[in-house]
C-alpha cells in the first residue's frame, strides 16, 4: 500500500505529526508552502481572517499528483477553528485524488472546531472517501503514543487467511 502525507505547517508542530507517522508507515511526504510567508503575529492577524473566510492561499506546490498513491493523508494546523488558507488551496491542487481513501488529522493549541468537518467535506467534493480523522491537541503532542491513533488509521490492516 503507498500512502502520500500532504501537510502546511508553520509553527512545526503538525510537521512533526506528518514526520512521525511517515516514519512508522513507511509514507511519502509533501509539505505545502504558504507563499505569503506569515510571521507569528501574521498568522493571527492575517492568516486566521483568511482561514475563518475559506480563503485558499498561494502555495508551493502547485500541483499535488496522487494518483499514484493507494492513501492520502492531509494534515492541518488550526486557524481560527478551520483548516488554513494553505490547506485550503492544496485540496484544490490535489490531482487523482477521485475515488481516494483518505485520512485527515488536524493539530491545534486547543479546539479543532470545524476543522476537519471543513476539510472531509471538501474532500469529498472532489470525490476522495475519508475513512478517519483525528484531532490532536498541542498539550498530547509531548505523550509517546498521541499519534498513534493516526498511526493505526493509516497503517494497511492485516488480512487474516482463516
Amino acid at each position: 500500500m503507498s500512502v502520500c502525507i500532504i501537510y502546511h505547517s508553520e509553527t512545526g508542530n503538525t510537521r512533526s505529526v506528518a514526520e512521525r507517522v511517515a516514519r512508522e508507515t513507511g509514507a511519502d511526504l509533501v509539505e505545502v508552502k504558504d507563499l505569503a510567508g506569515y510571521s507569528k503575529a501574521g498568522m493571527y492577524l492575517k492568516g486566521a481572517p483568511r482561514a475563518m473566510r475559506g480563503e485558499k492561499a498561494d502555495i508551493q506546490p502547485e500541483s499535488i499528483d496522487v494518483s499514484g498513491y493507494d492513501t492520502i493523508v492531509l494534515g492541518s494546523p488550526v486557524w481560527a477553528f478551520s483548516p488554513t488558507p494553505a490547506v485550503n488551496a492544496a485540496i484544490d491542487a490535489l490531482q487523482g485524488i477521485e475515488g481516494k481513501n483518505v485520512v485527515v488529522f488536524c493539530t491545534s493549541g486547543g479546539m479543532p472546531g470545524r476543522t476537519l468537518e471543513t476539510m472531509k467535506a471538501m474532500l469529498g467534493e472532489r470525490g476522495a472517501t475519508v475513512r478517519g480523522a483525528v484531532a490532536l491537541a498541542e498539550r498530547e503532542l509531548k505523550k509517546a503514543d498521541a499519534v498513534d491513533p493516526l498511526i493505526d488509521l493509516v497503517r494497511p490492516r492485516a488480512v487474516s487467511s482463516a
